[in-house]
């Protein structure tokens, strides 16, 4: 029914309520005038659930659509809401508003048919997307920032290959001391071997040892290179030039297998979909349903 004095429409039983935007410039159209327009308004709790993702996750959420003039549908995509401006609820309305003249018509039932439409609705397009890492069954938490979810889930990748990686730096150790025995007894079966180049010899495998220490010390270590430095000079002797080329051998091959094993955890840590979580019926509650007057700069 319409009220008289106002001239605004009234539905017995269902509460009212004025939206005042409460971010408008003072200036702009949307709060200096004061003619309102009906629309409805449905506030209702969104429950997500998913056990794959072990998510039990509820979301309050009010909508709002212009009320359509008598034969017209409802449009649940156009509504005071959508233009950006937030605003806030009164309960009663300012003495000098006015309302928009129209074939305005509701009662308790239609707005039931309304709310119905819209609950269709939310079940049909409403989604709650999470970030999903398929190869660890990691799921992120509603609103978790990207790279969050990305650290947990390099964290993960890393524990994946740290076993191959500790294989791996053992393996080149021994290959290292196997070199250096192999040199250790070729120096002592060859003749007028002088003390500086068994100290040259020492030094070539101690500068190894700590450029293969380096590489293993993080996963990157080959992407980013030793920060050993590598003193180059040229071989004294035969024994010097095969040291030389079987320390640069083993080094090379090192680098080359963490650099795999590297590759393999990033793809690992980077990879990533997204997991919807749709709604049924029993998972949207309406909480309340009413009768809301917007301000509009026209009707």
């Amino acid at each position: 029914m319409t009220d008289p004095q106002t001239g605004r429409l009234r539905v017995e039983g269902v509460p009212e309520f004025w939206a005042t935007p409460s971010d408008a410039p003072a200036d702009s159209d949307l709060s200096s005038q004061s003619i309102y327009r009906p629309a409805v308004l449905v506030e209702c709790t969104l429950n997500f659930r998913s056990l794959r993702a072990g998510l039990n996750h509820s979301e309050d959420r009010s909508f709002a659509s212009w009320l359509p003039e008598e034969g017209l549908a409802i449009d649940w995509d156009a509504g005071p809401f959508d233009d950006g401006h937030s605003f806030h609820l009164e309960t009663t309305a300012n003495s000098e508003a006015e309302y928009c003249e129209g074939a305005y018509s509701a009662t308790r039932d239609t707005l039931r048919q309304y709310q119905d439409e819209l609950v269709e609705k939310i079940i049909r397009n409403e989604r709650l997307k999470l970030v999903y890492s398929p190869e660890f069954e990691l799921f992120s938490s509603p609103e978790e920032p990207l790279e969050d979810f990305l650290s947990q889930v390099a964290e993960a990748a890393l524990r994946r290959v740290e076993p191959a990686l500790k294989s791996l730096r053992r393996k080149f150790e021994l290959q290292l001391e196997q070199i250096r025995e192999t040199q250790m007894r070729k120096g002592l079966k060859a003749e007028g071997l002088g003390l500086d180049l068994l100290q040259i010899i020492n030094s070539q495998l101690s500068e190894s040892e700590n450029r293969l220490a380096s590489i293993f010390s993080t996963l990157a270590g080959t992407v980013f290179g030793s920060t050993e430095p590598r003193h180059e000079s040229e071989p004294d002797t035969t024994l010097d030039r095969e040291l030389k080329e079987d320390l640069e051998r083993m080094e090379q091959e090192a680098s080359d297998a963490l650099r795999s094993l590297y590759d393999e955890y990033m793809t690992l840590a980077n990879e990533y979909d997204t997991f919807e979580i749709g709604l049924q019926s029993d998972n949207v509650q309406v909480l309340r349903v009413a009768l809301l007057w917007a301000p509009t700069p026209d009707c």
